[in-house]
């Protein structure tokens, strides 16, 4: 569920004003006064909490629930809080493993322990339509921060909490009101935060921050080491959970790049310390594509039936579906397994490590304009040359092995764009296109593959081998179609002009 919240501070003799008409046809109702007894936790180094997640245990009366709640980006009220909150009914003691699950990339090998303890007396009231649905519920909390058996802080706080699907203004609109009646905006972090401190506010690990106005080398190793590796922890809930295909794709590509950057910056870094992380980034981005390939594979294969089929043939289509569906299920349970293994955890503790602290060379210290180009033009000049070498009807190997060399070009050009801006952005722009085509020519190659191999079971019926043999076909005219298109494509990626500033 998405919590959607605007928090505002007030004063002891603050008084919750009328909220009657506050949105067109609202009337208020009051509910009872709850205390509320919450344990949060953490690190000690409060990872979580420094990337705006909290983990508390609370109890209210006889019921006690488990509650993580993760940031949601571009979904928060102005001047509020949005996040993703999931509860999880249990006592107190131990985390509930789906959720010590699900923050496993940020805990990592760290212990969990409590940070802080909150206890609360709340009055909520119910922002009410004509409807008698809720809009808004208005929290007004007095909050009491425990050392021990001791109370060392009390504050006062006002949530509103918007109801799903309404909208933002009108929150606005009992915000405005509470405002008026002397409350005012607070800090709009957890109120966890009011309790821990300073601390609670730095920078989460692998932060990347702005680049100098003068970068060396290091500065921009460090920054592209610490974009991808903050893409893989961002983004390993989603890839956990399974069923949003963009965030196994994401955290692919964020192990995908950390592997090409580390191959890139070579000269800049100890080797002894980053090529082991290369073998293991790879086994990363394998689990994931085992997941992520059926995916891709299922928008083609829809694609495909909606060009060649017809209505008659949607069960031999649902039995063919059903085949890839297996596939992925079992992937996901694998992705799952190795989400949750030691070996998983001790390789982010490592790329952690790596992006806080890179181990770099002496060679780093020079100025990124001296270094940089160089790092690109030998990759660069490694798929002029094998493009040069092609035949007019190459095997789709040899194409595969371009696609591959153009995401290496791609990903060197991308990482050195902060320091090198437009020229490199737009070289990375011209062997992305490259890279696109012949990445779609590779999938009809996997896509014919799995249909082959699908169509050969023993259980396949005639009208399934037909839907079989009809998208076979298509992805063979997709293919002759691609192989046309991307000579031009090349030929626009590799104008000299986009190049000049290899030197």
């Amino acid at each position: 569920m998405i919590e959607r919240e605007v928090k505002l501070s007030a004063w002891p003799g603050f008084t919750l004003p009328d909220l009657d008409g506050v949105a067109k046809g609202a009337r208020t109702r009051r509910r009872e006064t709850v205390d509320l007894d919450a344990t949060y936790f953490d690190t000690p180094d409060l990872r979580l909490g420094r990337r705006g997640i909290t983990l508390r245990h609370r109890r209210r009366g006889p019921r006690e629930t488990w509650t993580l709640k993760l940031p949601v980006d571009g979904a928060a009220p102005e001047g509020g809080l949005a996040r993703d909150e999931i509860d999880v009914s249990a006592p107190a003691g131990e985390v509930p493993a789906a959720l010590a699950l699900l923050v496993a990339a940020h805990v990592r090998t760290a212990p969990l322990r409590k940070v802080a303890r909150l206890m609360t007396v709340r009055r909520r009231t119910v922002v009410e339509g004509p409807d008698g649905m809720p809009l808004a519920e208005v929290d007004d909390d007095e909050v009491s921060v425990m050392d021990g058996g001791r109370v060392a802080a009390r504050f006062r706080e006002v949530e509103v909490e918007i109801a799903p699907d309404v909208p933002d203004d009108v929150a606005a609109a009992v915000v405005e009101r509470l405002c008026r009646a002397g409350a005012e905006r607070g800090d709009p972090r957890p109120k966890v935060a009011l309790a821990l401190g300073p601390r609670f506010g730095d920078p989460p690990e692998a932060a990347v921050g702005p680049l100098p106005d003068a970068p060396t080398a290091a500065d921009v190793v460090t920054a592209a080491i610490r974009s991808a590796v903050t893409r893989i922890l961002d983004h390993h809930v989603v890839a956990l959970v399974g069923d949003d295909p963009e965030g196994v794709h994401q955290m692919r590509v964020g192990a995908r790049r950390l592997r090409s950057d580390l191959r890139t910056f070579r000269p800049q870094l100890d080797r002894s310390a980053t090529d082991p992380l290369r073998g293991e980034l790879r086994w990363l981005g394998e689990v994931l594509g085992a997941v992520r390939d059926p995916d891709v594979l299922r928008d083609r294969l829809e694609s495909g039936v909606a060009r060649v089929l017809g209505p008659d043939d949607a069960p031999a289509v649902g039995a063919v579906l059903a085949h890839l569906d297996a596939d992925r299920d079992g992937a996901v349970g694998r992705l799952a397994v190795a989400l949750s293994s030691d070996r998983y955890l001790e390789l982010l503790d490592a790329l952690v490590a790596l992006a806080e602290n890179p181990p770099v060379t002496e060679a780093a210290a020079a100025p990124a304009a001296d270094v940089l180009p160089g790092l690109v033009r030998k990759p660069w000049k490694r798929l002029r040359s094998t493009v040069r070498a092609l035949d007019d009807d190459a095997p789709d190997e040899e194409l595969h092995e371009i696609r591959k060399q153009a995401k290496e070009v791609r990903y060197a050009a991308e990482a050195v764009t902060p320091a090198l801006g437009k020229p490199a952005r737009r070289a990375a722009k011209g062997v992305a296109r490259v890279q696109g085509v012949l990445g779609d020519h590779q999938d009809t190659v996997v896509a014919e593959g799995w249909l082959r191999a699908a169509a050969a079971q023993p259980d396949t019926s005639p009208a399934t081998a037909f839907v079989f043999g009809a998208l076979v076909a298509d992805e063979r005219a997709e293919r002759a179609a691609l192989r046309a298109r991307w000579p031009e494509v090349w030929d626009a990626a590799a104008d000299p002009e986009r190049w000049e500033w290899l030197g």
